[in-house]
C-alpha cells in the first residue's frame, strides 16, 4: 500500500513567490503527494493567493516568531490526519519540488525517520550568505558532535519525515521546542534515525527573509539556550521515546 504523503509550503510575506511555488510543486514534483500552505500570519497579499491558487491552508492567527512554530503546526495537522511522511517546502521557492524524491528515498526504504536535503554535500547551487553560512558550519558541527553524528545543513527547511517521527512530536513530545539544533539533538536522543541527502538550493529572488539583522544576532545566543535545554531532557526524552507507541 502506498504510504499517504503530505507536502507542506511554509509561508510569510511571499507574495511574490508564493504563487510560483505552488505551481512549481504542481507541474514538477517528484512524487505524488498531497499538498498544503501553512501561512505564519502574514500582513501582505499572499493568503489571498494561496485562496486563488485553490489549495488547502491553515493560517496562523498570531506569528510565531520564526519556523518551528510552521514545523509544529505541520507535525500535528500530519498527525491528526494520519500521513505517513510529511515532507516540507519553503515559500521562497529556494527548494526544488523535483529533489523531492530524494528525501523520499530513505524513508521508503526504512533507512531514515528524517531526511534533511544538505546544499553543502555537493556544494551545487545556491550556499546561503557568508556569516550564516559560518554560524550553520558551526552549530552544526557542535550538534553533529553532541548527536554522533554528521550533520552538514542544520538550518535546512528541505526536510521529511515519517510516521515514527511525526508521532514522537506530535503526540509524545509535549514540550516546545523553539530552534533546528534543538529539534536534532531531541531527534537523536529519541533515537529518531537522521539522514542527509545531496540537494541544490536556489537564491531569494524576491521577497525578504524572515532571517533578519536581528535574528541572526538571536541565533547563536538561542542556539546555545535550546542546545542546553536538549541536554538537560535527554533522560526524558529516552523515557518518552521508549514509552512511544510506533
Amino acid at each position: 500500500m502506498k504510504p499517504r504523503i503530505l507536502t507542506i509550503i511554509s509561508n510569510f510575506n511571499e507574495q511574490r513567490e508564493i504563487e510560483n511555488c505552488i505551481r512549481n510543486f504542481r507541474e514538477h514534483a517528484s512524487i505524488e503527494s498531497d499538498l498544503l500552505v501553512i501561512d505564519n500570519s502574514s500582513f501582505d497579499k499572499s493568503i489571498e493567493l494561496i485562496r486563488a491558487a485553490g489549495v488547502d491552508y491553515v493560517a496562523h492567527p498570531v506569528n510565531t516568531g520564526g519556523s518551528a512554530g510552521v514545523i509544529k503546526t505541520a507535525l500535528r495537522y500530519s498527525f491528526m490526519h494520519d500521513y505517513d511522511v510529511y515532507c516540507h517546502l519553503d515559500g521562497d521557492n529556494q527548494h526544488d519540488p523535483a529533489e523531492l524524491h530524494r528525501l523520499l528515498q530513505p524513508i521508503l526504504d526504512d533507512a531514515a525517520d528524517i531526511v534533511i536535503g544538505s546544499r553543502f554535500i555537493n556544494k551545487e547551487g545556491f550556499q546561503s550568505f557568508f556569516f550564516r553560512r559560518m554560524g550553520i558550519f558551526t552549530f552544526s558541527g557542535l550538534v553533529s558532535w553532541l548527536a554522533g553524528q554528521k550533520i552538514t545543513d542544520l538550518t535546512s527547511g528541505f526536510r521529511a519525515y515519517n510516521r515514527r517521527a511525526i508521532m514522537f512530536f506530535a503526540h509524545q513530545y509535549k514540550h516546545e521546542f523553539e530552534a533546528c539544533a534543538q529539534m536534532l539533538l531531541i531527534s537523536s536522543f529519541a533515537g529518531l534515525r537522521i539522514q542527509e541527502v545531496p540537494v541544490v538550493m536556489h537564491p531569494r529572488r524576491t521577497g525578504k527573509s524572515e532571517f533578519n539583522l536581528i535574528k541572526m544576532i538571536k541565533f547563536p545566543v538561542y542556539s546555545m539556550i535550546s542546545i542546553f535545554g536538549a541536554l538537560l531532557q535527554r533522560d526524558r526524552i529516552k523515557e518518552l521515546a521508549n514509552a512511544t507507541q510506533f
